[in-house]
This record gives C-alpha cells, sequence and structure tokens, in this order.
C-alpha cells in the first residue's frame, strides 16, 4: 500500500471496527429528533386542536384501525390535530403536520395518503367540526415536537424539501428517508467554492437509530453516511462574481469517487469518529488530449529559465477526526457545539500543459522527474485538521464555523433573512502558509450567497 494513504487506511479501519451488534435499527426511531428543542416561542406559530366531534372522531379512529394500528394505543376521545404556521391568522390557511389518536400518528405524507377525504374537512378554514383549541402553554407531545422541528430542518413528515445556494443544493427524495446533495468546492482541505476547481454530488441518509432515552432527543441516529462523485468544473472565469479572485486549482479528469460517515459511539452518542475521503478514478494520461480553456494555469521558469506552463491538480483529499457535541443546555438543547480534531490529507500535482502542432491538441504531461513540486503533507501544521461549530437552534437559528485544515482557515457564518425560507450563508478563506512556503494557487477568498428553502 501506498505509505501516503497509510494514515488515512488506519483511520478508516479503527472507524469500522466497531461491532455493528450494538446497533439497534428501529425504523420509527428515525421520526424522532430532539424533543426539547423546541422554544417555546414558536408554538403560537403551529396552531394545535383536539377533535371533539364524536362523528368525525369515529371516522379518524376507524381510518387509524384501517391502517393497522393497535386498538390498545388507539383512543377515539384523544385525537390532536397539528398544523404548519399559517401565514395570514384573518384567512387562514391550515397545512396538516401530524393527526395523534391516542398513542399513534400520521404524519403529513400519510394523511394525504390514507385520509385526504377526511384531511380536507379537518383543513377547512372554518373549522366546520367541534374542536377545542390547544393553549401555546400546553407542552407539546413527543410526536408534535418531532414535527414541528422537523418542519424547519430536514423534515421527515414531510414528502419533498429542497434548498439552493450558491455553495450547496439539497433534496430529501420522497418518504426514502434519502436525501441528495450537490456541492461545490472541497471545504475539508480549505478550498471553497470555486476555488477547488471541483463539485460533487452525494447520497446521504441517517442508519442505526439512537435508543438511549438520555441522548436520542438530540442525536436521533448512531450513524450518518454519504457515497457519491465528484466532477471537475470547467468554466475557468468567474462570471459575474467579479470580486472573486480567478482560481489557479484544477480537478483532474475521470471524476473522483466520494464516501464518508459520521459514527457517534453508542456508549456514550455525543462522542464519535468521522471520516470522509475523494479519490480520484483516473490518472494524469498524457495520451489523452485535454480541452485547453477548462484548465486554470501559471507559468513556472524551470532549470534552463524556461517557462512552463503548469495546471496544478487536485488529487486525494481526506479527514478522520475525532468529535464531541455539547449542548450549553442539555434540558433545552438550543445551543450547539461540535469539536471535531483530527488528520487531513490533500494532494496537488503540478503537470505541464504542453501544445502538439502536428494534431492541434493540448496534453497534460505528468511530471516523471521530480522537477515539479508534489504538494502534500509533509509537516505538523499540515495533518493537523481543527473544527469548531456552534449552532443556535432556537426561534432565531444561525451558525457559526471555524476550520483549519490543511494551513488553511476557513471560517462560515449563516442567518434568516426572512422567515425561514430566505437564509445568507458568508464564507471566507484565508491560506496561512508563509512567504516562503505559499502555494500559487491558493489565496484569499469571500464568498455569499443567499439561501431559499422549501419543504412540501
Amino acid at each position: 500500500m501506498n505509505k501516503k494513504y497509510f494514515i488515512l487506511v488506519v483511520a478508516l479501519v479503527a472507524l469500522v471496527s466497531f461491532p455493528k451488534s450494538i446497533f439497534a435499527q428501529k425504523e420509527d426511531s428515525l421520526a424522532l429528533i430532539e424533543l426539547k428543542r423546541i422554544d417555546p416561542t414558536l408554538l403560537p406559530y403551529f396552531p394545535r386542536w383536539e377533535i371533539t366531534e364524536p362523528n368525525l372522531q369515529l371516522q379518524i379512529y376507524q381510518s387509524f384501525i384501517l391502517d393497522g394500528r393497535p386498538k390498545e394505543n388507539l383512543e377515539m376521545q384523544n385525537i390532536r390535530i397539528t398544523s404548519a404556521p399559517i401565514r395570514d391568522p384573518q384567512n387562514p390557511q391550515y397545512n396538516i403536520l401530524l393527526i395523534e389518536c391516542g398513542k399513534e400518528k400520521l404524519v403529513a405524507s400519510e394523511v394525504d395518503a390514507k385520509m385526504r377525504k377526511l384531511a380536507i374537512m379537518i383543513t377547512d378554514p372554518k373549522r366546520p367540526y367541534s374542536y377545542r383549541d390547544i393553549p401555546p402553554a400546553t407542552p407539546p407531545t413527543a410526536a408534535q415536537v418531532a414535527a414541528i422541528v422537523n418542519y424547519m430542518d430536514m423534515p421527515t413528515n414531510v414528502t419533498h424539501s429542497f434548498s439552493l445556494s450558491a455553495f450547496e443544493q439539497t433534496l430529501k427524495m420522497g418518504n426514502t428517508g434519502f436525501w441528495l446533495r450537490s456541492s461545490v468546492g472541497t471545504e475539508g482541505s480549505g478550498y471553497t467554492f470555486l476555488s477547488a476547481g471541483e463539485a460533487k454530488i452525494v447520497v446521504q441518509r441517517p442508519l442505526y437509530p439512537n435508543d438511549d432515552p438520555e441522548t436520542k432527543k438530540a442525536i436521533p441516529n448512531l450513524l450518518d453516511f454519504h457515497i457519491g462523485m465528484g466532477y471537475r468544473l470547467g468554466d475557468t472565469s468567474n462570471g459575474l462574481l467579479s470580486f472573486i479572485p480567478a482560481r489557479h486549482l484544477n480537478a483532474g479528469p475521470g471524476g473522483k469517487g466520494v464516501f464518508g460517515f459520521d459514527m457517534h459511539a453508542p456508549f456514550h452518542p455525543q462522542f464519535g469518529v468521522s471520516f470522509h475521503i475523494e479519490v480520484p478514478l483516473a490518472t494524469i494520461d498524457s495520451s489523452k488530449n485535454i480541452d485547453a480553456y477548462t484548465y486554470s494555469v501559471y507559468n513556472r521558469p524551470d532549470a534552463t529559465l524556461r517557462l512552463d506552463t503548469i495546471a496544478p491538480i487536485l488529487r486525494t483529499t481526506g479527514q478522520a477526526t475525532l468529535f464531541y457535541n455539547w449542548w450549553v443546555d442539555p434540558e433545552k438543547p438550543e445551543n450547539f457545539f461540535r469539536f471535531d480534531l483530527g488528520i487531513n490529507y490533500a494532494e496537488i500535482k503540478e503537470a505541464k500543459r504542453i501544445y502538439v502542432a502536428s494534431k492541434y491538441l493540448y496534453y497534460l504531461l505528468p511530471d516523471t522527474r521530480g522537477g515539479y513540486p508534489l504538494y502534500h503533507p509533509t509537516e505538523v501544521a499540515d495533518w493537523i485538521f481543527a473544527k469548531v461549530e456552534y449552532r443556535s437552534q432556537g426561534s432565531y437559528p444561525f451558525g457559526l464555523t471555524v476550520q483549519y485544515s490543511n494551513q488553511i482557515l476557513l471560517s462560515r457564518c449563516y442567518l434568516p433573512l426572512i422567515g425561514q425560507w430566505l437564509y445568507l450563508d458568508a464564507r471566507y478563506s484565508v491560506p496561512l502558509r508563509s512567504k516562503e512556503t505559499a502555494r500559487p494557487f491558493e489565496e484569499n477568498i469571500f464568498m455569499l450567497s443567499p439561501v431559499l428553502r422549501f419543504n412540501f
């Protein structure tokens, strides 16, 4: 095995060596998250009421029975409705998030599939049946908290969820539990937005629900994994984003394989291990021509004082870290910190761009004589990966992140602008290398973007 991958491989072997028998997978647990996370000031925005109309109670009760719910869990006189926030109190439009009957519940997608006719009656703006509003001061049930929290962040009880920004796009794939994420940059190694010359698409899914009663409220799953592909960005100009320095780094041909996971320790779920790696699927092949205008280049004088046109190629990158989650008040886990500490690996190869006049084509010529530097970790500072993340998860959610990796300081801040659907996300990276060790493809990068979020 190549020595340059030794540390990452050893870390991966250590991480996956947890015995699978210690996890108990239960699908119902996937919908329960952070039961005490709700700020009481949010409750008035989520209308809740009890159905007291006997005929309507009976119809809802029968719908639960037809769905195969155990009768011993059902209570016909204890039926509760939770709705999404309404925009205009004078002309309310109710959107059901949850229907509870005793201990059983139907989330939004299930209501639409199994109780559509009843749902039309229940959501009638005039509510032409007997009901009793639940005061906001009344503590919500576990299922109601799950519905409210999920409505705000990565919802499980809506059919679709979508977010869009310059940095990342996400899509919840129906009721499968899978999330599709598309992102620009390689931020684990400090290269944000366009500066890496690459982007990736990954599928993410939570696995192994956390059954520890003390921590499952805030950590619903013990394992989250993602897998996908990376691809190169061809446009070397910034277009309208002229305030961003032009990129000098490139992804190589052939794409990358992307894999990673976060694994929480079952004996102490706040603690865990994280692993992420991106590996090129093709070598730099001098026999294959390239589209020269999709590669950013610079000139470097060689030993004979001749100017060589150089294309720096980003190759294998990855991180293996230990992390710890900490809530300032565990009874009301709204102020959240995550600390990551581990190792980083990032490799950049310089390749010479040549023009073959007889073929009217450009090629990349790998360095076979050691004349060009191979950028990879050579000192302790290159290996260190450290990250601190803070999130406020109350009625005004915002977050701050500071990361040190590959001798690059990367910071991020996001905050809401309008409601829960329009945010602002800003990121700033600063190389910390000395002038003697500075790399020609690294510059200060600042970029901000609006973030649109929609749930259906």
